[in-house]
C-alpha cells in the first residue's frame, strides 16, 4: 500500500508531461502511487504517458474519451487512490526532490490535514517567486475570505479530507478555491515557506484563457466564505467585497472609500492580530486596483487605519508611489512587468 497517492490531471499536455511526471519519479520520498487522467487528450499524451509507466510500476495510467474536464478527472483518481496522503501535481510544472518529504513531514509535526508550499513560476512572461505570506490555520481561513490561499497544484492532505470532500462541477474554473473554502470548516490548512514546486506559465492555460469565467465563481464562493464565518454582507456589500480582488482597475474614489469602510468592519470580527493583517493587506491590494486614482489613491491609502496594520514594507510603499504616479491601469503589460517584480495583486 503506497503512503502517498499523487494526482495528475492531463489533457493535451504532451510538451511537459515527461518532465513533469518524472519530478515525481525522483521524489525523495520514494513510496508512492503515481495517478495520471488522461482526459481525452488528442495529442501525444496518451503515447508519453504508456513509455512513462512501462519505465516506472509506481505510475498508473487513467483516462477516458472525449474530454470530460478536470473535476471529473480529480474525482476519478480520488476514488482509484490507495494511499494514506494525497497529493496533487499539473502536468505542466515541476516538483523539486525534496517536496513531498517536507510536506509528509510538515503534516506530521504540525497537527496540519492538508498544506501547500510557495513556489517560483517559470515559462511565459518575467518569473517570479510566489511567497504566501500566510503560513498558519488562522491565517490561511482569513486569506479564503477573498481567494484561494493555496497553490493547488502545491497540496498534499490527508487522505481522511478527500474523504469528506470532493470537488463540485458547479465551481469549475475555481473547483480549488471552493475546496478549501469547505475544508478549512473542518480541517487545518497551513502553507510551507519554502519553495518546493515550480509552476509553469503558458498561453494554453485555463487561468489565461478564462480569467471573467473564473472571477463569476470565484465571487459566488467569497461570498460562502462570509457566510461560513457567519458573516451576511448586504448586497452592496456582496459587490464591495468582490471588487477587492476583482481583476481590474478600479475608477471611482467612492468605491475605494466604500471598499475601505467595509474591511474596517470586517476587521471588528477578528481579535488575533495574524487575521487583522490578512484582513488589512486587502486594502494595499484594492489600492493597487485603484492606481488610476492617482495621488489621491495614495492619500486615501496611507491615512486609513488599515494601512498602519499592515508590515512595513519599503519596496511596496515604493511601487504603490509609482503606481500612483504613473495611473497603471491593472489590465496593462507595463503593470503585470511590474507586478512580477515586487506588487502581489
Amino acid at each position: 500500500m503506497p503512503l502517498i497517492s499523487v494526482l495528475i490531471p492531463c489533457h493535451n499536455s504532451a510538451p511537459w508531461l515527461k518532465e513533469a511526471v518524472e519530478s515525481i519519479c525522483r521524489q525523495s520520498h520514494r513510496h508512492l502511487e503515481i495517478l495520471v487522467y488522461d482526459d481525452g487528450s488528442t495529442d501525444e499524451s496518451p503515447r508519453i504517458l504508456k513509455q512513462l509507466a512501462a519505465a516506472d510500476h509506481r505510475i498508473a495510467p487513467m483516462g477516458s474519451f472525449p474530454n470530460r474536464g478536470i473535476v471529473h478527472a480529480l474525482n476519478a483518481m480520488l476514488h482509484t487512490a490507495q494511499g494514506s496522503f494525497i497529493a496533487r501535481m499539473d502536468a505542466d510544472d515541476i516538483s523539486l526532490p525534496e517536496r513531498l518529504a517536507l510536506q509528509l513531514r510538515h503534516l506530521e509535526t504540525n497537527a496540519t490535514d492538508l498544506c501547500g508550499t510557495w513556489y517560483r513560476d517559470f515559462g511565459h512572461g518575467i518569473g517570479r517567486s510566489v511567497h504566501r505570506p500566510y503560513a498558519g490555520e488562522r491565517e490561511v481561513r482569513a486569506e479564503l475570505l477573498f481567494q484561494s490561499a493555496i497553490g493547488h497544484p502545491t497540496l498534499l492532505a490527508r487522505r481522511e479530507v478527500f474523504e469528506k470532500f470532493q470537488y463540485r462541477d458547479d465551481y469549475i474554473f475555481a473547483e480549488d478555491y471552493d475546496l478549501f473554502v469547505r475544508v478549512s470548516a473542518q480541517f487545518r490548512l497551513a502553507n510551507i515557506p519554502k519553495i518546493l514546486y515550480r509552476y509553469r506559465r503558458h498561453r494554453q492555460q485555463t487561468t489565461r484563457t478564462r480569467r471573467a469565467a473564473m472571477e463569476a465563481v470565484a465571487g459566488k464562493i467569497r461570498i460562502e466564505a462570509l457566510r461560513a464565518r457567519g458573516i451576511e454582507p448586504s448586497t452592496e456589500e456582496q459587490r464591495i467585497h468582490n471588487l477587492i480582488r476583482a481583476p481590474h482597475s478600479i475608477h471611482s474614489l467612492e468605491e475605494l472609500r466604500q471598499i475601505e469602510i467595509w474591511l474596517l468592519k470586517l476587521l471588528e470580527r477578528f481579535e488575533r492580530p495574524e487575521e487583522q493583517r490578512i484582513i488589512a493587506a486587502q486594502w494595499t491590494r484594492a489600492a493597487i486596483r485603484a492606481a488610476p486614482l492617482g495621488g489621491k489613491m495614495w492619500r486615501m491609502l496611507r491615512r486609513s487605519r488599515l494601512y498602519a496594520l499592515q508590515p512595513n514594507r519599503p519596496g511596496n510603499a515604493v511601487a504603490l508611489a509609482f503606481l500612483a504616479a504613473t495611473r497603471l491601469d491593472y489590465d496593462s503589460q507595463a503593470f503585470d512587468i511590474l507586478q512580477r517584480f515586487s506588487l502581489g495583486g
